[in-house]
């Protein structure tokens, strides 16, 4: 099997228009999941992982935590979604340098200070997602012959395939989020040493629950007995829940902002500057390049999760050089400085939110000018009425994803909030006209989806357009 041929294997599993339905009826246990991986030899339970959940934020945890134990000398495996441009970056690994045993922090130290360590290019490799999709498709196809509720998701598969390459390569620790809820999710299968849950907010209401309470219960459903659990500030209804689930299983539940506390020193466009007091120590004058005060918080859980996997301590430096090394593309990105160009997916309130809050802090007196993509599942009105009073102008466009809505009628939704609205379809264009038309001074925010990000993202270092120099060497 080529690279070619397992995505289109993959592809063959994708059916956009009974999503909802298959989300609904489909999901209703994860007996197929543990089918599948049982069929593979339990590939998930060859190794520790870090399960992450949350409405947002999993991402960049998963992220920070990833950038954190590479630093260790350990063998990291992440396994992420979705891809903003190439598929393979769901799946990544660091190779350790040497192996060593976590509980060993003096060897962590030394391991991290070799000369030696490099990260290197992390993503899967092209053949070896061919063989382990070629592996999963073997117990795949005789599920599938059996009829549609027997039949494996794509989500499934993929998540069997990274499952099976971090087995395979032996990693010491996986860090892998849920793609959606948790308690039904196919990465719940895995026997996670700690659960991270990221702030909970409503989003994919329709296959989760219409209140928060009923969001977070599903989220909550990553929770193992006896597990050590680590949460963002959350709303006190969804804190409420965590409490709750961590009692009825005799898990320990550790608060951002309660048990581990955050101080931000300086914000600007190259990120934080900060201060955690973390369960094991005070790190201080900790620096971040990503942007976003609430990046702060989702360190600070990053760091209670590091520590808890620990007997004997992390060295700061494990810390602090993890940290100041992360890279998430994507949100809240700057990819050229003048004019400012922002892109962050804020596809839901509580990400536009972060994102509106930004905007007010490090954007005074600036002329904004959004581009703006959006999934017709989204919660388009919410998140206009919340970026649209900041905006100039809005441009609707869209990303070739089949769940991209018509920016005509994306235009007339976003109109109450911002009567200044233009329709551009091919979002390149789009894109080129908002660079041509802003002035030096002005900041272009390309939102409302990560697929319209990964799109414009790929295009920008392919064309003659002049990105900073980081993306245009991404």
């Amino acid at each position: 099997m080529t690279y070619e041929e397992a995505v289109a294997y993959l592809d063959s599993f994708v059916n956009y228009e009974q999503r909802h339905l298959v989300s609904a009826m489909r999901q209703v246990k994860l007996e197929r999941m543990q089918r599948l991986c049982r069929a593979l030899g339990q590939p998930q339970r060859r190794f520790r992982s870090i399960l992450v959940t949350g409405t947002n934020g999993k991402g960049s945890l998963c992220a920070l935590l990833y950038s954190m134990l590479r630093e260790s000398g350990l063998s990291v495996g992440l396994y992420t979604s979705p891809h903003l441009e190439h598929l393979r970056e769901r799946i990544r690994m660091t190779l350790a340098h040497p192996v060593v045993a976590f509980q060993d922090a003096q060897a962590i130290e030394s391991a991290a200070s070799s000369d030696g360590f490099s990260h290197g290019e992390d993503w899967i490799s092209p053949e070896a997602f061919a063989c382990v999709i070629d592996q999963v498709k073997s117990v795949a196809e005789p599920m599938r012959q059996k009829g549609e509720e027997d039949t494996p998701t794509y989500f499934e598969l993929l998540t069997a395939a990274a499952f099976l390459y971090f087995a395979q390569r032996e990693v010491n620790i996986a860090i892998l989020e849920v793609g959606l809820g948790g308690r039904l999710d196919a990465t719940n299968v895995a026997e996670a040493s700690i659960a991270v849950i990221g702030p909970i907010d409503l989003d994919h209401t329709d296959v989760l629950g219409e209140d928060i309470a009923a969001i977070a219960a599903e989220k909550a459903g990553i929770i193992k007995p006896r597990q050590m659990v680590i949460s963002a500030p959350q709303h006190e209804e969804v804190e409420g829940v965590l409490k709750n689930a961590c009692q009825e299983r005799g898990a320990v539940l550790l608060r951002v902002g309660c048990d581990v506390t955050v101080s931000v020193h300086a914000h600007d466009w190259e990120g934080l500057q900060f201060c955690v007091t973390g369960l094991r120590g005070i790190y201080e004058s900790l620096r971040l390049p990503l942007v976003g005060r609430h990046q702060a918080f989702n360190a600070a859980a990053a760091i209670a999760a590091i520590e808890s996997l620990s007997s004997d301590g992390i060295p700061h430096r494990i810390i602090e050089k993890g940290l100041a090394n992360v890279d998430w593309p994507g949100r809240l990105e700057v990819v050229q400085q003048a004019p400012l160009i922002l892109m962050d997916g804020a596809h839901n309130p509580h990400a536009a939110l972060a994102l509106q809050e930004t905007l007010m802090e490090l954007c005074p007196g600036k002329t904004l000018q959004f581009l703006v993509g959006m999934s017709a599942d989204k919660a388009i009105e919410q998140v206009a009425k919340m970026l649209g009073h900041l905006a100039v102008s809005v441009t609707c466009t869209k990303s070739a994803h089949p769940r991209a809505m018509d920016p005509t009628e994306l235009a007339m939704r976003w109109y109450p909030y911002c009567h200044d609205v233009h329709v551009m379809s091919d979002s390149k264009d789009a894109y080129t006209y908002l660079l041509n038309v802003a002035s030096s001074n002005d900041v272009v925010v390309v939102t409302g989806s990560l697929f319209l990000v990964g799109e414009l993202r790929a295009a920008i270092r392919h064309s003659h357009i002049h990105p900073r120099r980081d993306l245009a060497a991404a």
